[in-house]
């Protein structure tokens, strides 16, 4: 499979783009200066027990205490801790992040992710990825690694197929190396961070360094940092870097910046001539499907067809939007059960590659399509919007930090022409700072628009 990562940063953001066989698979977003809190491991002191929910909150060196289940609670299984006493020190890592008004929840199951394995310090087994298809295959990594564990545990990643057994065995002693330094400065401090994920592109990397062709970058930091990243973990893909400095092109060739436009769209128009309403609450994500020109003979038949086209659409939305949580869709109705199913299947297919990150219950008496997504950080249409003041939160503009990614992109596909450059007065300190850094003072002349929106910029050459 032909995998390209395209990684576009600002003084603020850094966006990755994953694109498999040339079309956009994933889009992540992390705020440069922020510490990143999923599948981060802290150290935390039971402060609360709760009983009505079967767990505890926990200090765990954050504004808000963290939600650590117990055993037992439905729906956790073995990702719940065992009951512990107000007061008890534990380790724990970050499931999600913490949302508007909820604070983060958290797990005793410790993951440590590597190239071929993900280490299970408190787990006593042996997963094999379920990509792994071969049996002999499956059966070699269990008895290899079953005789090597001792009282912990590994996922193997579907990396490992190509490698030794020597390498096997030297990346679980590394990773567990790594878990002895987390349990050491566990040991020196109250609570508190103990170990920071790595950030969102190299995660990506970690993922799909296998397949991975090209990794295209626009800011010569990064560069070097990515650079460093490879040569210690992933050597053999240094050679796959390439740094440029407009990256205007790939977003053209590829259709990121039409992608990235999408994001924001709240109705998404489909081939058919229906088209889909996509609205984001706190409680849970809402999904609507409209018929709009008739596609078949019958009513049923268009619906059955617009449905379908739908679902295609609104599964690549969810994923490139990372909406997790409760999605409900209300797909047109269909009187004929055999269709009802055939949706439902279309869905669960559409949603088979995210395996138990997703799962589909079915379609209500109402013909509502429940289904739940894992949720770790809020979707990237929230972390790149911020509240409308004119709507008193009921919608979303672009964030400051959004439109300054924008202009400085445009501004330097036009480097070395005169510029005016419209924004709203409450951009204008932002932008004045950002063309001081960038030595384009002289370059851009700044024009105050009032009656128009936060998020409004028009960029004209001048003379």
């Amino acid at each position: 499979m032909d995998v390209r990562l395209i990684i576009s940063a600002s003084k603020s953001l850094v966006l990755s783009f994953l694109l498999k066989e040339k079309e956009i698979s994933e889009i992540k977003v992390e705020k440069r200066e922020d510490q990143r809190l999923a599948g981060s491991i802290f150290k935390g002191r039971i402060k609360r027990l709760a009983k009505s929910l079967n767990g505890a909150f926990v200090d765990i060196g954050l504004d808000k205490e963290a939600y650590l289940p117990f055993k037992g609670l439905e729906g956790e299984g073995e990702e719940g801790c065992a009951p512990l006493d107000m007061g008890a020190e534990v380790i724990v890592q970050m499931k999600r992040e913490p949302i508007e008004e909820k604070g983060a929840k958290v797990t005793c199951r410790i993951s440590i992710p590597g190239k071929y394995l993900v280490y299970l310090p408190t787990t006593n087994k042996v997963f094999v990825s379920s990509k792994i298809e071969n049996e002999e295959k499956r059966r070699y990594f269990k008895e290899l690694l079953e005789r090597e564990l001792q009282n912990d545990g590994v996922i193997v990643r579907t990396s490992a197929e190509w490698v030794s057994e020597e390498e096997l065995l030297q990346e679980l002693d590394s990773l567990r190396r790594t878990w002895e330094k987390i349990r050491e400065k566990a040991s020196s401090i109250k609570a508190g961070l103990l170990h920071e994920e790595v950030p969102i592109w190299a995660q990506m990397i970690r993922d799909y360094w296998h397949d991975l062709s090209e990794i295209v970058v626009d800011d010569r930091e990064l560069w070097a940092e990515i650079l460093s990243f490879l040569e210690e973990n992933f050597p053999e893909l240094v050679e796959k870097v390439r740094y440029v400095r407009d990256m205007s092109v790939f977003f053209k060739r590829y259709g990121l910046d039409k992608a990235m436009t999408k994001l924001f769209a709240k109705y998404i128009w489909l081939k058919g001539g229906g088209y889909i309403i996509i609205e984001e609450t706190e409680a849970m994500t809402v999904i609507d499907v409209n018929s709009g020109s008739g596609c078949g003979d019958t009513l049923e038949e268009n619906a059955l067809k617009t449905n379908l086209e739908a679902a295609e659409e609104i599964a690549k939305q969810i994923k490139l939007r990372d909406i997790g949580g409760i999605i409900i869709i209300d797909f047109i109705d269909m009187k004929d059960k055999k269709n009802r199913d055939r949706v439902v299947k279309k869905v669960k297919e559409l949603f088979s590659d995210e395996g138990s990150k997703v799962h589909v219950y079915g379609i209500t008496n109402l013909g509502l399509l429940e289904l739940t997504r894992k949720k770790e950080t809020p979707s990237v249409t929230r972390l790149l919007s911020v509240d409308c003041p004119y709507c008193k939160g009921k919608g979303f503009i672009k964030s400051p930090e959004v439109v300054l990614y924008e202009i400085e992109k445009e501004i330097n596909y036009f480097k070395g022409r005169y510029l005016e450059l419209r924004v709203n007065p409450t951009l204008k300190g932002s932008v004045e700072k950002l063309l001081e850094k960038k030595n384009l003072k002289q370059w851009v002349h700044i024009k105050e628009e009032c009656d128009v929106p936060l998020d409004y910029y028009e960029m004209f050459l001048a003379g």
